[in-house]
């Protein structure tokens, strides 16, 4: 017998074993990607849900504020030349509400005379010089104006909704504590993996675990702008696996109500 034939039978062998070895390797890849659509399934979804709660919170926050612009009897009072001694009934039904809903504040404008009101009373007549939010926000023309203000003294972050009214002077305002959210964030399970974050329809962090990095940065310089424009489209989910960092990968749920995205930054390797 040749040399030639006699190698035959390990030629086949080994060829087996690379055939074996392929197969296992392509396994073990395929398992590893039906893992990797998993955990962003799963992620996707707690992200969304979380995204959900937010949306009805600020839903109810919306039509509370539009129920105080479009009030009958506030209106009425404020047509009949803003007479002081009835002036308990925008004062009262204003305290109501802060009681009624827990809210920190409560508040009616007339965009006519640009006086302000808030539950505790008359403040004053607005100036374009002191209260630039509030002619800016005329002029921009929207219906609704929602922010976030970290109040660093008493270690808190309000959330505040200014609704206008469509065909009159009414605008108000309510504020609410936000730590209900903030607390939302940190005890999510995906907050043990990575960060949970809320931007702005412009990717502006408004909310972070990091002080430093809430209300000063924004999508673009933290990560680039390509990613910023990934994250920022209205919808359910949003996935970029190449965030700028290797170990880290980031998605994003779209808020309606405010017009607002949840974020998460996750690790790769958990």
């Amino acid at each position: 017998m040749s040399q030639h034939t006699q190698l035959k039978p390990i030629s086949i062998f080994v060829f087996c074993a690379l055939c074996l070895s392929m197969l296992t390797i392509n396994a073990n890849a395929l398992e590893s990607a039906e893992q990797e659509m998993t955990k962003n399934l799963v992620v996707s979804l707690s992200l969304e849900n979380i995204a959900a709660n937010v949306d009805a919170r600020i839903m109810s926050m919306k039509m509370l504020a539009n129920t105080i612009a479009n009030d009958t009897h506030i209106h009425q009072w404020v047509d009949k030349g803003f007479a002081k001694k009835d002036e308990s009934v925008l004062v009262g039904k204003l305290g109501y509400l802060v009681q009624e809903y827990g809210l920190t504040s409560a508040s009616f404008a007339d965009t006519e005379s640009n006086k302000y009101w808030n539950h505790e009373g008359f403040l004053r007549v607005l100036t374009p010089e002191i209260d630039t939010w509030y002619f800016a926000y005329l002029k921009s023309e929207q219906q609704d104006l929602i922010s976030v203000y970290h109040d660093k003294n008493k270690n808190r972050v309000d959330l505040y909704v200014n609704y206008r009214q469509q065909n009159g002077n009414g605008l108000s305002g309510i504020a609410t504590s936000f730590d209900g959210v903030v607390s939302m964030l940190k005890n999510s399970d995906l907050s043990q993996n990575g960060e949970l974050f809320i931007v702005d329809g412009d990717g502006k962090v408004q909310l972070h675990p990091d002080p430093k990095i809430a209300g000063q940065a924004d999508l673009q310089t933290l990560f680039s702008e390509n990613v910023a424009q990934a994250l920022l489209r209205p919808q359910k989910h949003n996935t970029v696996l190449n965030s700028g960092k290797t170990d880290k990968y980031l998605l994003s749920s779209f808020i309606p109500s405010m017009n607002w995205y949840v974020v998460a930054e996750i690790s790769k390797h958990q």
